[in-house]
Protein backbone atom coordinates (compact mmCIF):
# COMPACT_ATOMS: atom_id res chain seq x y z
CA UNK A 1 0.00 0.00 0.00
CA UNK A 2 2.83 2.35 0.88
CA UNK A 3 4.38 1.64 -2.54
CA UNK A 4 1.10 2.44 -4.39
CA UNK A 5 0.68 5.64 -2.41
CA UNK A 6 4.21 6.67 -3.28
CA UNK A 7 3.61 5.94 -6.99
CA UNK A 8 0.42 8.05 -7.03
CA UNK A 9 2.21 10.88 -5.27
CA UNK A 10 5.04 10.71 -7.82
CA UNK A 11 2.61 10.71 -10.78
CA UNK A 12 0.67 13.71 -9.46
CA UNK A 13 3.88 15.67 -9.04
CA UNK A 14 4.65 15.17 -12.75
CA UNK A 15 1.38 16.83 -13.90
CA UNK A 16 2.33 20.38 -14.97
CA UNK A 17 0.68 23.14 -13.01
CA UNK A 18 -1.80 25.28 -15.00
CA UNK A 19 -0.51 28.63 -13.83
CA UNK A 20 -2.23 30.57 -16.62
CA UNK A 21 -5.72 29.51 -15.54
CA UNK A 22 -4.93 30.46 -11.97
CA UNK A 23 -4.41 34.12 -12.91
CA UNK A 24 -7.01 36.70 -11.98
CA UNK A 25 -9.68 37.51 -14.59
CA UNK A 26 -8.35 41.05 -15.01
CA UNK A 27 -4.89 39.70 -15.92
CA UNK A 28 -6.33 37.15 -18.34
CA UNK A 29 -8.40 39.90 -19.94
CA UNK A 30 -5.27 41.97 -20.59
CA UNK A 31 -3.64 38.94 -22.23
CA UNK A 32 -6.67 38.22 -24.41
CA UNK A 33 -6.86 41.87 -25.48
CA UNK A 34 -3.49 41.38 -27.17
CA UNK A 35 -4.62 38.37 -29.21
CA UNK A 36 -6.40 38.49 -32.58
CA UNK A 37 -10.10 38.56 -31.80
CA UNK A 38 -10.74 35.10 -33.36
CA UNK A 39 -8.07 33.49 -31.17
CA UNK A 40 -9.39 35.20 -28.06
CA UNK A 41 -12.86 33.77 -28.71
CA UNK A 42 -11.46 30.27 -29.36
CA UNK A 43 -10.03 30.11 -25.81
CA UNK A 44 -13.56 29.23 -24.65
CA UNK A 45 -12.86 25.57 -25.53
CA UNK A 46 -9.73 25.25 -23.38
CA UNK A 47 -11.49 24.44 -20.13
CA UNK A 48 -14.53 25.31 -18.05
CA UNK A 49 -12.51 28.14 -16.45
CA UNK A 50 -12.08 29.74 -19.88
CA UNK A 51 -15.63 29.37 -21.15
CA UNK A 52 -16.66 32.96 -20.38
CA UNK A 53 -13.27 34.60 -19.89
CA UNK A 54 -13.11 36.07 -23.40
CA UNK A 55 -16.35 37.98 -22.79
CA UNK A 56 -14.40 40.37 -20.53
CA UNK A 57 -12.19 41.74 -23.32
CA UNK A 58 -12.44 45.49 -23.86
CA UNK A 59 -10.29 46.03 -26.97
CA UNK A 60 -12.15 44.82 -30.06
CA UNK A 61 -10.14 44.75 -33.28
CA UNK A 62 -11.63 43.16 -36.39
CA UNK A 63 -9.56 42.67 -39.56
CA UNK A 64 -11.20 41.63 -42.81
CA UNK A 65 -8.35 42.12 -45.28
CA UNK A 66 -9.06 39.24 -47.67
CA UNK A 67 -11.48 39.58 -50.57
CA UNK A 68 -14.59 37.45 -50.02
CA UNK A 69 -17.50 36.38 -52.17
CA UNK A 70 -20.59 38.53 -51.85
CA UNK A 71 -22.50 35.77 -50.05
CA UNK A 72 -19.73 35.03 -47.55
CA UNK A 73 -20.91 36.58 -44.28
CA UNK A 74 -18.50 34.91 -41.85
CA UNK A 75 -16.89 38.21 -40.91
CA UNK A 76 -20.26 39.81 -40.16
CA UNK A 77 -21.23 36.80 -38.05
CA UNK A 78 -17.95 37.03 -36.10
CA UNK A 79 -18.48 40.70 -35.25
CA UNK A 80 -22.09 40.10 -34.22
CA UNK A 81 -21.12 37.09 -32.11
CA UNK A 82 -18.43 39.03 -30.26
CA UNK A 83 -20.59 42.12 -29.66
CA UNK A 84 -23.41 39.92 -28.37
CA UNK A 85 -21.07 37.97 -26.10
CA UNK A 86 -18.92 40.74 -24.58
CA UNK A 87 -20.24 41.46 -21.10
CA UNK A 88 -18.00 44.35 -20.02
CA UNK A 89 -19.91 47.62 -19.42
CA UNK A 90 -16.91 49.56 -20.77
CA UNK A 91 -15.29 49.04 -24.17
CA UNK A 92 -11.94 50.76 -24.64
CA UNK A 93 -11.61 50.40 -28.41
CA UNK A 94 -13.54 49.26 -31.46
CA UNK A 95 -11.35 49.00 -34.57
CA UNK A 96 -12.77 47.75 -37.84
CA UNK A 97 -10.86 47.31 -41.11
CA UNK A 98 -12.32 45.64 -44.19
CA UNK A 99 -11.73 45.48 -47.94
CA UNK A 100 -15.17 44.02 -48.66
CA UNK A 101 -18.54 45.64 -49.23
CA UNK A 102 -20.59 46.85 -46.32
CA UNK A 103 -24.20 47.84 -45.81
CA UNK A 104 -25.27 50.64 -43.52
CA UNK A 105 -27.84 48.32 -41.92
CA UNK A 106 -24.95 46.18 -40.63
CA UNK A 107 -22.60 48.86 -39.33
CA UNK A 108 -25.25 50.99 -37.64
CA UNK A 109 -26.23 48.47 -34.94
CA UNK A 110 -22.56 47.74 -34.25
CA UNK A 111 -21.85 51.40 -33.58
CA UNK A 112 -24.92 51.72 -31.37
CA UNK A 113 -23.70 48.81 -29.26
CA UNK A 114 -20.15 50.02 -28.67
CA UNK A 115 -21.06 53.70 -28.21
CA UNK A 116 -23.46 52.74 -25.43
CA UNK A 117 -20.52 51.34 -23.43
CA UNK A 118 -18.36 54.43 -22.85
CA UNK A 119 -16.23 53.77 -25.93
CA UNK A 120 -12.88 55.60 -25.94
CA UNK A 121 -11.29 54.68 -29.27
CA UNK A 122 -13.15 54.25 -32.56
CA UNK A 123 -11.34 53.45 -35.82
CA UNK A 124 -13.15 52.42 -39.00
CA UNK A 125 -11.33 51.73 -42.26
CA UNK A 126 -13.72 50.37 -44.87
CA UNK A 127 -12.61 50.51 -48.48
CA UNK A 128 -15.66 49.28 -50.39
CA UNK A 129 -18.82 50.49 -48.68
CA UNK A 130 -21.69 52.48 -50.00
CA UNK A 131 -21.98 55.96 -48.48
CA UNK A 132 -22.54 55.50 -44.77
CA UNK A 133 -24.61 58.14 -42.97
CA UNK A 134 -22.84 58.57 -39.64
CA UNK A 135 -24.84 61.68 -38.70
CA UNK A 136 -27.03 59.91 -36.10
CA UNK A 137 -23.92 58.79 -34.20
CA UNK A 138 -21.89 62.01 -34.29
CA UNK A 139 -23.64 63.39 -31.22
CA UNK A 140 -22.77 60.23 -29.30
CA UNK A 141 -18.99 60.58 -29.70
CA UNK A 142 -18.60 62.55 -26.46
CA UNK A 143 -16.79 59.72 -24.65
CA UNK A 144 -14.23 59.23 -27.43
CA UNK A 145 -10.55 59.99 -26.93
CA UNK A 146 -9.58 58.90 -30.45
CA UNK A 147 -11.67 58.95 -33.63
CA UNK A 148 -10.43 57.68 -37.01
CA UNK A 149 -12.93 57.43 -39.88
CA UNK A 150 -11.49 56.26 -43.20
CA UNK A 151 -14.73 55.44 -44.92
CA UNK A 152 -17.00 56.99 -47.54
CA UNK A 153 -19.31 58.71 -45.09
CA UNK A 154 -21.92 61.45 -44.75
CA UNK A 155 -21.99 63.82 -41.78
CA UNK A 156 -24.87 66.25 -41.34
CA UNK A 157 -23.86 68.75 -38.65
CA UNK A 158 -26.75 70.55 -36.95
CA UNK A 159 -24.86 72.74 -34.49
CA UNK A 160 -21.51 73.40 -32.81
CA UNK A 161 -19.47 70.21 -32.48
CA UNK A 162 -18.46 69.65 -28.86
CA UNK A 163 -16.28 66.64 -28.09
CA UNK A 164 -14.73 67.31 -24.67
CA UNK A 165 -12.47 64.23 -24.43
CA UNK A 166 -11.25 63.84 -28.01
CA UNK A 167 -7.46 63.98 -28.43
CA UNK A 168 -7.01 62.55 -31.93
CA UNK A 169 -9.41 63.27 -34.82
CA UNK A 170 -8.82 61.85 -38.32
CA UNK A 171 -11.41 62.08 -41.08
CA UNK A 172 -11.00 60.78 -44.65
CA UNK A 173 -13.34 60.74 -47.65
CA UNK A 174 -16.25 62.32 -45.78
CA UNK A 175 -18.99 64.58 -47.13
CA UNK A 176 -19.82 67.16 -44.50
CA UNK A 177 -23.07 69.11 -44.77
CA UNK A 178 -23.41 72.19 -42.60
CA UNK A 179 -27.09 72.50 -41.72
CA UNK A 180 -26.49 74.36 -38.47
CA UNK A 181 -27.08 77.95 -39.56
CA UNK A 182 -27.87 80.14 -42.52
CA UNK A 183 -24.62 82.06 -41.92
CA UNK A 184 -22.57 79.07 -43.04
CA UNK A 185 -20.34 79.02 -39.95
CA UNK A 186 -19.21 75.68 -38.54
CA UNK A 187 -17.68 75.52 -35.06
CA UNK A 188 -15.64 72.74 -33.47
CA UNK A 189 -15.05 72.98 -29.72
CA UNK A 190 -12.39 70.39 -28.96
CA UNK A 191 -10.66 71.37 -25.69
CA UNK A 192 -8.49 68.24 -25.37
CA UNK A 193 -7.63 67.75 -29.06
CA UNK A 194 -3.92 67.33 -29.91
CA UNK A 195 -4.07 66.14 -33.56
CA UNK A 196 -6.54 67.10 -36.31
CA UNK A 197 -6.40 65.38 -39.71
CA UNK A 198 -8.78 65.81 -42.66
CA UNK A 199 -8.07 64.37 -46.10
CA UNK A 200 -10.10 64.15 -49.31
CA UNK A 201 -13.16 65.54 -47.56
CA UNK A 202 -15.87 67.67 -49.20
CA UNK A 203 -17.57 70.33 -47.14
CA UNK A 204 -20.88 71.82 -48.30
CA UNK A 205 -22.64 75.01 -47.25
CA UNK A 206 -19.77 76.38 -45.17
CA UNK A 207 -18.10 79.77 -45.52
CA UNK A 208 -16.30 79.79 -42.16
CA UNK A 209 -14.84 77.04 -39.96
CA UNK A 210 -13.62 77.73 -36.43
CA UNK A 211 -11.56 75.08 -34.64
CA UNK A 212 -11.19 76.00 -30.98
CA UNK A 213 -8.58 73.62 -29.57
CA UNK A 214 -6.20 75.07 -26.95
CA UNK A 215 -4.20 71.81 -26.78
CA UNK A 216 -3.89 71.30 -30.55
CA UNK A 217 -0.32 70.61 -31.75
CA UNK A 218 -0.74 69.23 -35.30
CA UNK A 219 -3.23 70.42 -37.95
CA UNK A 220 -3.29 68.54 -41.26
CA UNK A 221 -5.54 69.17 -44.26
CA UNK A 222 -4.99 67.20 -47.47
CA UNK A 223 -6.89 67.88 -50.73
CA UNK A 224 -10.15 69.00 -49.15
CA UNK A 225 -12.74 70.98 -51.09
CA UNK A 226 -15.46 73.48 -50.15
CA UNK A 227 -18.60 73.73 -52.23
CA UNK A 228 -21.95 75.57 -52.25
CA UNK A 229 -20.54 78.36 -50.09
CA UNK A 230 -23.49 80.45 -48.83
CA UNK A 231 -22.10 83.96 -49.30
CA UNK A 232 -21.30 83.28 -52.96
CA UNK A 233 -17.65 84.34 -52.59
CA UNK A 234 -16.30 80.89 -53.32
CA UNK A 235 -13.99 81.21 -50.30
CA UNK A 236 -13.93 79.29 -47.03
CA UNK A 237 -12.09 80.86 -44.09
CA UNK A 238 -10.59 78.40 -41.58
CA UNK A 239 -9.58 79.80 -38.20
CA UNK A 240 -7.47 77.57 -35.97
CA UNK A 241 -7.56 78.84 -32.38
CA UNK A 242 -4.68 76.87 -30.91
CA UNK A 243 -1.97 78.74 -28.98
CA UNK A 244 0.16 75.57 -28.70
CA UNK A 245 0.02 74.69 -32.40
CA UNK A 246 3.40 73.23 -33.42
CA UNK A 247 2.91 72.25 -37.08
CA UNK A 248 0.55 72.65 -40.02
CA UNK A 249 0.54 70.30 -43.00
CA UNK A 250 -1.51 71.46 -45.99
CA UNK A 251 -1.92 70.07 -49.49
CA UNK A 252 -4.24 71.56 -52.05
CA UNK A 253 -4.83 72.47 -55.67
CA UNK A 254 -7.57 75.10 -55.41
CA UNK A 255 -6.07 78.10 -53.58
CA UNK A 256 -8.98 80.40 -54.36
CA UNK A 257 -11.26 78.46 -52.00
CA UNK A 258 -9.20 78.32 -48.78
CA UNK A 259 -7.92 80.93 -46.37
CA UNK A 260 -6.11 79.70 -43.25
CA UNK A 261 -5.74 81.67 -40.03
CA UNK A 262 -3.69 80.45 -37.07
CA UNK A 263 -1.48 81.77 -34.23
CA UNK A 264 1.56 83.81 -35.21
CA UNK A 265 3.63 81.61 -32.89
CA UNK A 266 3.44 78.65 -35.33
CA UNK A 267 7.02 77.29 -35.69
CA UNK A 268 6.67 74.63 -38.41
CA UNK A 269 4.65 74.11 -41.62
CA UNK A 270 4.62 71.79 -44.62
CA UNK A 271 2.78 72.91 -47.76
CA UNK A 272 2.18 70.95 -50.95
CA UNK A 273 0.91 73.46 -53.49
CA UNK A 274 -0.22 72.48 -56.94
CA UNK A 275 -1.94 74.08 -59.92
CA UNK A 276 -3.30 77.56 -60.37
CA UNK A 277 -1.74 80.70 -58.96
CA UNK A 278 -1.49 80.95 -55.19
CA UNK A 279 -2.30 84.38 -53.79
CA UNK A 280 0.32 86.21 -51.71
CA UNK A 281 -2.21 86.41 -48.85
CA UNK A 282 -2.23 82.59 -48.51
CA UNK A 283 1.54 82.34 -48.16
CA UNK A 284 1.62 85.46 -45.97
CA UNK A 285 -0.07 83.46 -43.23
CA UNK A 286 3.04 81.24 -42.98
CA UNK A 287 5.62 84.04 -42.91
CA UNK A 288 6.04 83.56 -39.13
CA UNK A 289 7.41 79.99 -39.28
CA UNK A 290 10.97 78.97 -38.48
CA UNK A 291 10.83 75.67 -40.39
CA UNK A 292 9.06 75.33 -43.74
CA UNK A 293 8.59 72.44 -46.13
CA UNK A 294 7.36 73.41 -49.61
CA UNK A 295 6.39 71.05 -52.41
CA UNK A 296 5.71 73.06 -55.57
CA UNK A 297 4.09 71.46 -58.60
CA UNK A 298 5.54 72.07 -62.05
CA UNK A 299 2.77 74.57 -62.78
CA UNK A 300 3.03 76.38 -59.45
CA UNK A 301 2.83 80.12 -59.67
CA UNK A 302 2.53 83.12 -57.39
CA UNK A 303 2.80 86.79 -58.14
CA UNK A 304 4.70 87.57 -54.94
CA UNK A 305 6.42 85.66 -52.14
CA UNK A 306 6.07 87.17 -48.64
CA UNK A 307 9.06 87.81 -46.43
CA UNK A 308 9.86 84.91 -44.10
CA UNK A 309 11.58 86.89 -41.37
CA UNK A 310 12.04 84.00 -38.92
CA UNK A 311 12.75 81.18 -41.37
CA UNK A 312 15.84 79.14 -40.46
CA UNK A 313 15.17 75.82 -42.24
CA UNK A 314 13.67 75.43 -45.73
CA UNK A 315 12.96 72.10 -47.41
CA UNK A 316 12.05 72.84 -51.03
CA UNK A 317 10.72 70.27 -53.49
CA UNK A 318 10.51 71.77 -56.96
CA UNK A 319 11.44 71.37 -60.62
CA UNK A 320 15.15 72.22 -60.56
CA UNK A 321 15.02 73.14 -64.25
CA UNK A 322 13.28 76.31 -63.06
CA UNK A 323 15.55 78.27 -60.72
CA UNK A 324 13.12 81.16 -60.38
CA UNK A 325 11.06 79.46 -57.66
CA UNK A 326 14.20 78.71 -55.63
CA UNK A 327 15.42 82.30 -55.90
CA UNK A 328 11.99 83.73 -55.04
CA UNK A 329 12.06 82.05 -51.63
CA UNK A 330 15.77 82.63 -50.96
CA UNK A 331 15.30 86.34 -51.70
CA UNK A 332 12.62 86.52 -49.00
CA UNK A 333 14.39 84.49 -46.29
CA UNK A 334 17.06 86.74 -44.71
CA UNK A 335 17.84 84.41 -41.76
CA UNK A 336 17.94 81.08 -43.59
CA UNK A 337 20.63 78.73 -42.25
CA UNK A 338 19.80 75.30 -43.70
CA UNK A 339 18.50 74.59 -47.20
CA UNK A 340 17.30 71.14 -48.23
CA UNK A 341 16.29 70.49 -51.86
CA UNK A 342 14.63 67.62 -53.67
CA UNK A 343 14.06 67.64 -57.43
CA UNK A 344 10.72 66.96 -59.08
CA UNK A 345 10.66 65.10 -62.37
CA UNK A 346 10.45 67.83 -64.97
CA UNK A 347 7.72 67.78 -67.59
CA UNK A 348 10.17 69.71 -69.74
CA UNK A 349 13.64 68.24 -69.15
CA UNK A 350 15.35 70.80 -71.41
CA UNK A 351 17.75 72.77 -69.27
CA UNK A 352 17.19 76.41 -70.18
CA UNK A 353 17.86 78.65 -67.17
CA UNK A 354 21.31 79.85 -66.13
CA UNK A 355 21.63 79.98 -62.35
CA UNK A 356 24.97 81.76 -62.43
CA UNK A 357 23.44 84.76 -64.19
CA UNK A 358 21.37 85.44 -61.04
CA UNK A 359 22.78 87.66 -58.32
CA UNK A 360 22.97 85.58 -55.12
CA UNK A 361 20.47 86.60 -52.41
CA UNK A 362 21.87 87.88 -49.13
CA UNK A 363 21.12 84.62 -47.29
CA UNK A 364 23.25 82.65 -49.77
CA UNK A 365 26.28 84.81 -49.09
CA UNK A 366 25.91 85.45 -45.36
CA UNK A 367 23.63 83.00 -43.48
CA UNK A 368 23.32 79.58 -45.18
CA UNK A 369 25.51 77.08 -43.35
CA UNK A 370 24.16 73.72 -44.56
CA UNK A 371 23.08 72.55 -48.03
CA UNK A 372 21.37 69.20 -48.57
CA UNK A 373 20.32 67.67 -51.90
CA UNK A 374 17.98 64.69 -51.51
CA UNK A 375 17.62 61.97 -54.16
CA UNK A 376 20.92 63.13 -55.63
CA UNK A 377 21.59 61.51 -59.01
CA UNK A 378 24.21 63.93 -60.37
CA UNK A 379 21.89 65.48 -62.95
CA UNK A 380 23.00 68.68 -64.66
CA UNK A 381 20.52 70.71 -62.63
CA UNK A 382 21.66 69.26 -59.31
CA UNK A 383 25.36 69.71 -60.11
CA UNK A 384 24.70 73.31 -61.10
CA UNK A 385 22.97 74.07 -57.79
CA UNK A 386 25.79 72.43 -55.80
CA UNK A 387 28.44 74.37 -57.70
CA UNK A 388 26.51 77.63 -57.32
CA UNK A 389 26.27 77.37 -53.53
CA UNK A 390 29.83 76.19 -53.05
CA UNK A 391 31.04 79.13 -55.10
CA UNK A 392 28.74 81.80 -53.64
CA UNK A 393 27.98 80.82 -50.01
CA UNK A 394 30.63 82.45 -47.84
CA UNK A 395 29.96 80.62 -44.55
CA UNK A 396 28.79 77.30 -45.99
CA UNK A 397 29.83 74.19 -44.06
CA UNK A 398 28.41 70.71 -44.76
CA UNK A 399 27.17 69.90 -48.26
CA UNK A 400 25.17 66.68 -47.92
CA UNK A 401 24.34 64.76 -51.11
CA UNK A 402 21.85 61.95 -50.37
CA UNK A 403 21.58 59.37 -53.14
CA UNK A 404 18.55 57.08 -53.60
CA UNK A 405 18.75 53.63 -52.07
CA UNK A 406 21.15 51.16 -53.78
CA UNK A 407 22.72 53.88 -55.95
CA UNK A 408 26.16 55.46 -55.78
CA UNK A 409 27.79 58.56 -57.16
CA UNK A 410 30.53 57.68 -59.70
CA UNK A 411 34.04 58.47 -58.53
CA UNK A 412 34.70 60.89 -61.39
CA UNK A 413 31.59 62.89 -60.40
CA UNK A 414 32.75 62.96 -56.79
CA UNK A 415 36.14 64.26 -57.87
CA UNK A 416 34.55 66.96 -60.00
CA UNK A 417 32.35 68.15 -57.10
CA UNK A 418 35.27 68.20 -54.67
CA UNK A 419 37.20 70.42 -57.10
CA UNK A 420 34.46 73.06 -57.39
CA UNK A 421 35.57 76.56 -56.31
CA UNK A 422 34.72 77.26 -52.66
CA UNK A 423 33.82 80.61 -51.13
CA UNK A 424 34.06 79.14 -47.63
CA UNK A 425 37.03 77.34 -46.10
CA UNK A 426 34.58 75.29 -44.00
CA UNK A 427 32.94 73.43 -46.90
CA UNK A 428 32.83 69.67 -46.41
CA UNK A 429 31.07 67.41 -48.94
CA UNK A 430 29.34 64.24 -47.70
CA UNK A 431 28.01 61.55 -50.04
CA UNK A 432 25.31 59.57 -48.26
Amino acid sequence: MAVLSSMKSHQSSEIPEDRLSSLHDSVLCRILNRLPIEEAVRTCVLARRWRKTWTNITDLQFDDKKQRDHGDNRFVQLVQHVLHGVSSPHINSFCLESVNTCEESVLGPWLSTVLSRCLQRLAITWYEPESLDLSPFFGRFSSLVELRLRVNSILNIYGPVKLPNLRFFSLEDARIFNVSSASGQLCFCLPALETFEASYCHCFGTSSIVIDSPCLELFEMIECSFEQIPDGSGNCHIRVLAPNLAKIMFSGSLPQTVFLSFPLSLPDAYLSLGKWCWTPSFLEGFSCVKSLGLELSNDFGTAKVPKFRQLVYLHLIYDMVEHRNLMKFLDRSPKLEMLSIRDLESVNPIYHSSLFSIEPPDCVRTTIRVLQIRNFNASLQQLTVVKYFMEKAEILGPVILCTPKYTHVPEEIKARILNYPKASANVRVFFE
